[in-house]
């Protein structure tokens, strides 16, 4: 064997490792992203318990997933989803908005989960509404003016926040129709 060939050699078995932990790093990344969407459905089925359980499973898989950086670009999206859930869950646990630290993830996931949060907010905020529980729903929208405001500064191009303004806007937009339905619905309980 020639010299080159064994430094290619050695390239290729460097490489080979390295596709085994992308495809390691990007099956979890998937099982992240299905876990969070699970917990989400079940905590606005009220099964906070199956919820729990599954946060538990994802907070291992989010942590596992942190130690690989060098695919950071290719775990950003399940991450994000993972922080939708973990906020999302303590909202509807704890009735307060965790911080970064407590979710455990970096900051752009953070702040990206807590946009996605908005959507699910407003679930909430029509359900209580359909139950007739207007304390809930007012709660949902003070939960929802607290993280806009908190976030409202966020002002980055898109290459160092990428997508950002764009759910800051369809959030706000989330805030401002279920601020209109509160609106109605309590003129209507008026009458």
């Amino acid at each position: 064997m020639s010299k080159l060939e064994g430094e290619i050699g050695a390239i290729s078995k460097s490489l080979t490792e390295k596709q085994r932990r992308f495809d390691t790093v990007m099956d979890s990344s998937r099982e992240l992203v299905r876990l969070s969407g699970t917990i989400i459905t079940k905590l606005h089925n009220g099964d906070i318990r199956g919820a729990r359980g599954g946060l538990s499973k994802a907070k291992r898989i989010s942590k596992t997933l942190s130690k690989h950086r060098e695919f950071d670009y290719n775990t950003r999206q399940a991450q994000q989803e993972y922080s939708e859930a973990r906020i999302f869950y303590t909202i509807r646990t704890s009735r307060r908005i965790p911080s970064r630290v407590e979710v455990g993830t970096e900051g752009e996931a953070y702040l990206m989960g807590m946009m996605d949060v908005f959507g699910e907010l407003k679930r909430e905020i029509v359900g209580s509404l359909s139950d007739g529980d207007l304390k809930s729903a007012r709660f949902y929208h003070s939960i929802m003016i607290s993280m806009f405001d908190a976030t409202r500064s966020i002002r980055f191009a898109e290459a160092v926040l990428q997508g950002f303004r764009r759910k800051q806007d369809v959030a706000r937009i989330q805030m401002e129709s279920s601020a209109s339905e509160l609106l109605a619905f309590a003129r209507n309980s008026r009458k």
